[in-house]
């Protein structure tokens, strides 16, 4: 791309503000928003200091995006995302990258066929702590990797999500809004996975608890959803042949246990003192960077959007593939079909 890369926004709802306070980027000019709600566009755009158009067609006239990050619910994000392809515009979709499988696939066909590139926004793999864990698994601190285990919390409350909220629409029940976070980051770690197993307790045709097993390329995974447990967790477990990497998702901390030769006594003590130094070094350096600005909330998308840019103004393909995406998506329909749970209807229409 020659110049400034022009990006605009479909949807401008919470997460729209957080991508648009991490789009100040050198090289990076946000031309335009657009949303359905006429006040919602107008408001953001005040706030952003962009032009609100009144439709997609006319921000694509008008913006001449090179790039459209869709901000809109997960049932919208395939028909937006085939339209802005089939207009000559690379995608940028929060996830998930569709409504189920059959629409990631059309997407996919869509830039095959068009030249465009999709991407998802994947942001978790991207958090300074979940890099540290596996920049430490990469540099050999872990050992062989042996399992992965992710457990992905969900604060449902105890009537759900109020009348009129997207999430109540979505297949399985809110943990649809969260499921592709822990699917994405095991596949990161332990690659593509297979022979997928799962049990759940489903109430009201909704996801409550669920207890996945899978074999992946590089080793078993294993991922718990929940919307009961309290409180409200969060974890990446990395197990390796040396070493075990716990990530707290909430917190943003790392401890690493290994493995000492040490005097029982000791040996009682010496892992409570450690991890506890742990906690206690991650939460000051967490602290300092939030006090003076050096992190923010959502972490994650700053980061990946950093990459995302920096790779395409050199020429590189985006850090999360469109195939990425379409896995992340076809797993959940299979631990749907376990569950007996049916995706009723299809993605809707545009609705621009």
């Amino acid at each position: 791309m020659q110049g400034k890369i022009r990006v605009a926004l479909v949807g401008c709802g919470r997460i729209a503000r957080v991508h648009r306070s991490y789009l100040q980027l050198p090289g990076v000019e946000l031309v335009g928003v657009f949303d359905q709600d006429p006040a919602a566009r107008h408001r953001f755009a005040d706030e952003a200091g962009a032009f609100a158009f009144d439709s997609v067609a006319n921000l694509l006239e008008g913006g001449r995006p090179d790039v459209v990050h869709v901000l809109t619910p997960p049932r919208t994000h395939a028909p937006l995302a085939i339209e802005l392809l089939e207009a000559g515009v690379n995608v940028l979709v929060e996830k998930p990258l569709a409504w189920n499988t059959a629409e990631a696939e059309r997407v996919l066909e869509t830039t095959r066929r068009t030249g465009r590139w999709v991407t998802v926004d994947h942001n978790r793999w991207f958090d300074p702590v979940v890099q540290n864990a596996a920049g430490r698994l990469e540099a050999g601190h872990l050992g062989e990797l042996v399992g992965v285990d992710v457990f992905q919390g969900a604060e449902a409350g105890e009537s759900g999500p109020p009348p009129g909220d997207w999430r109540g629409e979505l297949p399985g029940g809110l943990l649809h809004n969260l499921v592709s976070h822990p699917l994405y980051l095991v596949r990161r770690f332990a690659g593509p996975i297979r022979d997928l197993h799962t049990v759940a307790q489903v109430k009201y045709a909704q996801l409550e608890e669920v207890r996945l097993v899978a074999r992946g390329e590089r080793c078993p995974v294993s991922v718990t959803l929940s919307t009961r447990t309290r409180p409200f967790t969060n974890r990446l477990t990395l197990y390796g042949s040396a070493a075990t990497a716990e990530v707290n998702l909430n917190n943003m901390t790392l401890v690493e246990r290994r493995p000492k030769e040490l005097p029982k006594l000791f040996g009682k003590v010496w892992p409570n003192v450690h991890e506890s130094a742990q906690l206690l070094a991650s939460t000051v350096t967490n602290g300092i960077a939030f006090v003076t600005g050096k992190q923010r909330y959502y972490p994650g998308i700053g980061a990946h959007l950093r990459q995302l840019y920096a790779n395409l103004a050199a020429g590189q393909p985006p850090p999360v593939s469109a195939e990425e995406g379409r896995d992340v998506v076809a797993w959940y329909d299979e631990i749907l079909a376990q569950c007996g749970i049916e995706v009723v209807g299809r993605a809707q229409d545009s609705p621009v």
